[in-house]
């Protein structure tokens, strides 16, 4: 390959620099949130894949305090919702969103966004899964874990110099960054998930559009012993306002994260809050003014609006930061980015494994694009009802949407049809592109949803008179070598899945002869009234043809 084939992220590189070659099907750079999941994801369809992350470890900051309950669901399906809930036991009291004189002054009250559910309410009506409460250097580390156990290959300290992206593959240099030894990767894919600085995105120049740089924040963090200090108060975000300090305040154990808006023009973030400062900051937001403060960093950020004007790139796929960027509030840039993840992984692991042509990549920009515009607009609104903040002129007004809505109501639309991109879940349609309703049944003498069916593969939910669809869909599965299980939802008698409560049919939408396909991502494929006739077999291999861009 020419040294004009490169796209350089450092110095251009020789084939004398490099030290080793190796292949792998999927090459993911990043291994944040998105980067971890991505990979976590890609294993548990049974995909070889490599991460590289220029970083010696996990994150050691603890950002993205929440994670929603859709998010749980695809922490469900890969198998570590327990592990996850176990590293973070976080309890809130109220909404869990503080607003207070100064974290330990009686004067506070709790927020009550008109869009968001309270701490204490549960999804139990559209989902099997609730959120969980923990910070991301407490996630990220139990992503690891489960990632390597499936065969991840995550290489922390190491990073991309060099890539190609080229119409038969990728190809990439990885340098260790402790001794400079460099390898050449041969990949089928490669994910960016390396950040909102995207480099791999700047390469390929791909613009962003959106509102922009909302402000500018100086993210500081101290440890600090609280004690009981708090008064029992739990909370994931704090708003603090008092004559010393004004922002947002996190507390994570003896770690108390500081947001501090400040102007550029007024000097750099390090000029502008040197230790001393720090400790005043953190002294006048909890409210101790001999508290005793060691001042661990202070990173300059920008709160920042902004979508990739594209998410692909011949082989290359843009997930999470690199891809979107949104405000903090609601939580929603972190979930954003593992729900790409989730959307791309399966697509990658069928194409690569050859359960699927390459046409079906193609429905990543095409379904996740839309969805993380509308999620972009929510949070600039959120930022804006939940703390008063100000947007640039000309961001346009945005109508809150209610948070179930948002978090399980988003659409992927089957191309060439104009169906809208949100939906209420509470009352689902059960039409192609939206996420199968959750039901409770009983398989085998276990309780489980229907969301719990797609977790290894494609799912076919034929009613209770529906038997022949589900015999197709072993047939079909066993012909092609493809992930597909039949199940009938009926009553004891009429099925294999009970329908505990009988919901199904309204749910789903369909009749008790008819079936619903649902892929490894709990989105609806296709569904049908109909009953299964002599050619339910073809039938449903061409549905299948359609949906996997299969011969």
């Amino acid at each position: 390959m020419s040294g004009d084939d490169w796209l350089d992220l450092s110095p251009s590189p020789t084939q004398g620099d490099l030290m080793s070659v190796r292949t792998t099907p999927v090459l993911v750079v990043g291994g944040s949130l998105s980067g971890l999941c991505t990979a976590l994801f890609l294993s548990r369809h049974g995909l070889d894949v490599t991460l590289a992350e220029r970083h010696p470890g996990t994150s050691i900051h603890p950002r993205t305090p929440g994670y929603n309950a859709r998010t749980l669901e695809l922490f469900r399906a890969a198998g570590v919702e327990d592990a996850v809930r176990a590293a973070g036991p976080w309890a809130l009291d109220g909404t869990g969103l503080l607003w207070a004189e100064s974290l330990t002054s009686p004067n506070h009250r709790w927020l009550r966004p008109p869009n968001a559910r309270g701490a204490q309410a549960d999804y139990s009506d559209v989902s099997p899964a609730d959120d969980a409460i923990l910070s991301q250097d407490v996630l990220e580390p139990v992503l690891r874990e489960h990632a390597e156990a499936l065969g991840a290959d995550l290489l922390f300290g190491t990073e991309l110099v060099a890539f190609a992206n080229d119409p038969g593959g990728v190809t990439a240099v990885l340098a260790d960054r402790a001794t400079g030894a460099r390898t050449e990767v041969e990949a089928g894919y490669l994910v960016a998930a390396d950040g909102a600085d995207s480099a791999i995105r700047d390469r390929l120049k791909i613009d962003r559009h959106g509102p922009g740089v909302l402000e500018n924040v100086a993210a500081i963090m101290v440890r600090a012993d609280l004690g009981d200090a708090l008064r029992g108060k739990r909370f994931v975000i704090g708003q603090v306002s008092n004559p010393g300090f004004s922002g947002m305040v996190r507390v994570v154990g003896d770690r108390i994260s500081l947001h501090v808006r400040y102007r550029p023009a007024d000097g750099d973030a390090a000029d502008l809050f040197p230790a001393a400062r720090c400790v005043e900051l953190a002294r006048a937001a909890t409210g101790i003014p001999g508290l005793d403060v060691e001042v661990l960093d202070v990173t300059p950020w920008q709160t920042t609006a902004a979508v990739a004007d594209r998410f692909a790139d011949g082989r290359v796929f843009l997930v999470g930061d690199a891809a979107h960027v949104m405000p903090p509030a609601g939580a929603y840039g972190g979930n954003t980015g593992i729900h790409d993840a989730a959307n791309l992984a399966w697509k990658l692991a069928y194409v690569s494994r050859g359960w699927a042509g390459p046409a079906l990549l193609d429905g990543y920009d095409a379904e996740r694009r839309p969805i993380a515009e509308i999620t972009m607009n929510q949070a600039v609104a959120t930022r804006t009802a939940w703390f008063g903040r100000a947007n640039p002129s000309g961001t346009p007004e945005t109508e809150l949407l209610d948070e179930v809505s948002l978090l399980f109501g988003y659409r992927y639309p089957p191309p060439g049809t104009d169906g809208p991109l949100v939906e209420d879940p509470r009352r689902p349609g059960g039409e192609p592109g939206s996420r199968v309703p959750h039901v409770w049944l009983e398989i085998g003498g276990e309780r489980l949803s229907t969301v719990d069916l797609w977790a290894r593969g494609m799912v076919l939910l034929a009613g209770a008179e529906g038997g022949g669809w589900a015999r197709a869909a072993d047939a079909v599965a066993r012909a092609r070598g493809l992930p597909l299980t039949g199940h009938v939802i009926g009553d004891v008698i009429g099925g294999d899945a009970i329908d505990v409560e009988g919901r199904w049919p309204e749910m789903s939408g369909t009749s008790p002869e008819g079936a619903t396909l649902v892929r490894p991502d709990g989105f609806i494929a296709w569904r049908t009234s109909d009953p299964a006739g002599p050619d339910a077999h073809a039938v449903l291999a061409g549905v299948l043809a359609r949906t996997l861009d299969a011969p």
